[in-house]
């Protein structure tokens, strides 16, 4: 709260009334007392105004575009942001400085995100600046980081004014054939007689002739050719009932890995709103399904219109801003992170007034956490010498106990050899361990004593632990349970970091060299979700699985099943296979062939290791669903939305389909 300058003018204030009082100088003094009495003045002041007035400040925050306010942002496009904090309060600030944070994944295109000056009452300060949204996910503004300082740069204080305002971030328009707009909006509304299927119905366009039935409604019969035949012939046209398109969209944690928007379930979620976009310009109904490795998220019916359009995007939008988490994620790389982010956010959370950590705390008991592997040997090693060691002074004991066997020592005590034994031997075993126990104590205590890193993880993660059993409400021994359990700790702060749209490191890898992320169940969610979308269905329906099944080759015969019932149901299956990012796609002409012996770079080699890996996993799923006649794509080597276009276009020519 004290500036230099101030910590300057009050050390010198202070000598000047020490020289005027020891060499009875008076009228120095008075000068020191007056100007010390000016600065305590300035000083209640200006505490005063962080506590009435800086709490008062109020925030309004507004979001629009060219049309007005937006609700729901679009990726790609550009939007104004206008921040404007008030003051209600008598009082005022001299000085002001207000800062907006700009949210994760949001470009600025521009403006004045900063500004400052005195703020009375009934006026305000102003921020106006433009931002362009990346992808489809969330954006989450938090609120305004705001420092107060006197007039003569004494004091000065740094606080934060919560406005949080979240709004969905929605995918860009598409036209009907999955293309984005690059020019101007248009209407994507097609022409009646779009739909034609090869089949007899009420449509607009001629399929066949044949001869008159009775019942056939005079307006079909064919005058000119019925004359040229002598004989009534009457008029077929085609079917124009529209398609069903089915998405299941897998959200496990394997398509989250990466920063958002720029992951594998972004890629997804991308592809997924171009094809709805897509199959409602054409006026078809498109479903969707959400699923993961626990079960089904979220299930939409497949139908149309402009309503169902958005409800299908906004659920899009929700599932592109998970984030990935995992247990085996080690607290002491996440926790400087969360206290990082919860000092901007949350100040307010992690003051000594509200949550208060004993200073004597971190150095006498650390907080319980995974002990390595590696290290397992020395700790008991050091257990054990410790407990040899405790059992030092018991030499002295055991001699006293003999002396006070002696029957001299029965002639001064009288009591009897056998209670004495016992007194010596409780004796001896009691001094052991509170022996034990003390060093034990001041073992754990010489540790901590150098280990500063650690005593800061234990402030961190004691502060983290009020603050997350505060904010998701865990009761009373929600902080015991943060502190004792790394496995809760861990994803609670990921779930708070993923709130905040922080990217986080997550492994890949537990201790014995497995991948955590392959996520075998969801395999099994998704048979069941297909199977319960195929009875409910009806015929000539698509169904797209926009699913990661790289690392499942060994778990893949509960969806081959599903697939076969699938098609037996006249139904058409294709599999949209995300690709990691960073990653050559596959080729078409196949695996690439060995390249001659080159200088060694460990980091290129590894590179090529696991790209190889993952086409021949792309290749093997490929040949696999190949043999049921099931097309498999990878979601960046081609259009999978060109391509799922076309697939539909086959399909309204297949002749198979019903009237609705």
């Amino acid at each position: 709260m004290l500036t230099s300058r101030g910590w300057w003018f009050l050390i010198g204030v202070l000598c000047l009334l020490a020289l005027g009082i020891f060499d009875e100088r008076w009228p120095l003094t008075l000068l020191a007392l007056t100007l010390l009495l000016w600065f305590l003045a300035e000083w209640l002041i200006f505490v005063l105004r962080v506590r009435l007035a800086v709490p008062a400040l109020q925030v309004a925050r507004t979001v629009a575009d060219d049309r007005g306010a937006a609700t729901n942002l679009w990726a790609g496009r550009t939007f104004h942001v206008n921040v404007r904090v008030t003051m209600p309060h008598w009082l005022g600030l001299p000085f002001l400085k207000i800062a907006d944070f700009i949210p994760f994944g949001v470009v600025p295109m521009g403006g004045q995100t900063e500004n400052a000056g005195a703020l009375a009452m009934g006026e305000g300060l102003n921020l106006q600046y433009s931002i362009c949204c990346g992808l489809a996910g969330r954006v989450r503004f938090e609120g305004v980081r705001v420092e107060t300082a006197d007039l003569q740069g004494f004091f000065y204080h740094t606080g934060f004014l919560p406005g949080l305002l979240a709004l969905r971030v929605l995918p860009p328009l598409a036209d009907a054939r999955g293309h984005r707009p690059t020019v101007k909006r248009h209407n994507l509304l097609p022409s009646p007689g779009l739909h034609r299927h090869m089949r007899p119905g009420s449509g607009s366009e001629l399929l066949d002739l044949r001869d008159y039935l009775p019942g056939d409604p005079p307006k079909t019969i064919a005058w000119k050719i019925s004359a040229r035949r002598d004989r009534l012939i009457t008029k077929e046209f085609e079917s124009e009932v529209p398609l069903r398109c089915t998405l299941f969209v897998d959200t496990s944690q394997s398509v989250r890995l990466g920063p958002p928007g720029r992951n594998a379930l972004a890629r997804l979620v991308d592809i997924s709103a171009a094809t709805a976009q897509a199959t409602a310009a054409a006026r078809d109904l498109s479903g969707l399904c959400l699923f993961d490795d626990a079960g089904v998220l979220a299930t939409i019916r497949p139908a149309r219109g402009s309503r169902h359009l958005v409800q299908l995007l906004n659920i899009l939008a929700d599932a592109a801003g998970m984030a990935p988490a995992s247990g085996a994620a080690r607290v002491q790389t996440l926790l400087p992170l969360a206290c990082a982010l919860a000092e901007e956010v949350h100040p307010q959370l992690l003051g000594p007034e509200v949550n208060y950590v004993p200073p004597w705390l971190p150095w006498f008991w650390p907080i319980p956490e995974r002990p390595r592997e590696r290290a397992a040997f020395l700790r008991r090693a050091i257990g054990l010498l410790a407990t040899a060691s405790s059992f030092v002074p018991l030499a002295g004991m055991a001699g006293l106990a003999y002396l006070f066997s002696d029957p001299l020592a029965y002639i001064i005590v009288p009591v009897s050899e056998i209670m004495l034994l016992l007194l010596a031997v409780g004796l001896l075993a009691s001094t052991g361990m509170f022996y034990y126990a003390l060093l034990k104590f001041l073992r754990r205590a010489f540790f901590l004593v150098f280990a500063r890193r650690r005593r800061q993880l234990a402030r961190w993660r004691k502060q983290m632990a009020a603050l997350l059993a505060e904010r998701y409400g865990l009761g009373a021994g929600g902080i015991g349970m943060l502190l004792e359990d790394d496995e809760r700790c861990v994803i609670y702060l990921q779930q708070f970091l993923a709130e905040h749209n922080m990217p986080f490191p997550v492994p890949l890898y537990d201790r014995a060299g497995r991948y955590l992320f392959a996520s075998p169940q969801k395999v099994d969610v998704l048979a069941r979700a297909l199977l319960h979308a195929v009875g409910k269905g009806r015929d000539n329906e698509m169904f797209v699985l926009l699913v990661d099944l790289l690392e499942l080759a060994d778990h893949l015969e509960p969806l081959r099943r599903a697939v076969k019932i699938t098609l037996a149901r006249h139904h058409q299956v294709v599999i949209v296979c995300p690709w990691p990012p960073g990653v050559a796609p596959p080729r078409a002409h196949g695996l690439q062939e060995p390249t001659p012996a080159a200088p060694i770079d460990f980091q290129a080699v590894l590179q090529a290791a696991a790209t190889e890996r993952l086409h021949r996993a792309f290749y093997q799923l490929r040949r696999t669903f190949a043999r049921l006649g099931v097309l498999v794509v990878c979601a960046e080597g081609t259009d999978p939305v060109r391509l799922l276009l076309d697939r539909l276009d086959r399909l309204r020519s297949v002749g198979l389909g019903r009237k609705r």
